[in-house]
């Protein structure tokens, strides 16, 4: 599992946990928008922005950078 931290441009998510491609965390807020969204960059990086599946069913760009990637172990 990856946890992504995006730059804090004043959103009200800035972290979010991704496992198989999915968003399976999201903090602070805004979980219930974000949890089961796909992100399609296949290797994320800082300063990446990531292109993920909205609401509407559409890809779209996140607007906000990756600001760092930790991998973290799956208990």
């Amino acid at each position: 599992m990856l946890t992504v931290y995006l730059e804090n441009h004043g959103q009200d998510f800035l972290e979010w946990d991704i496992e198989d491609g999915v968003v399976v965390g999201c903090r602070p807020f805004q979980e219930s928008v974000w949890v089961g969204t796909e992100v399609y960059n296949p290797d994320i990086k800082p300063g990446q922005y990531l292109i993920v599946t909205t609401s509407d069913g559409l890809p779209r760009q996140l607007l906000y950078p990756v600001e760092k990637v930790e991998e973290k172990a799956c208990v």
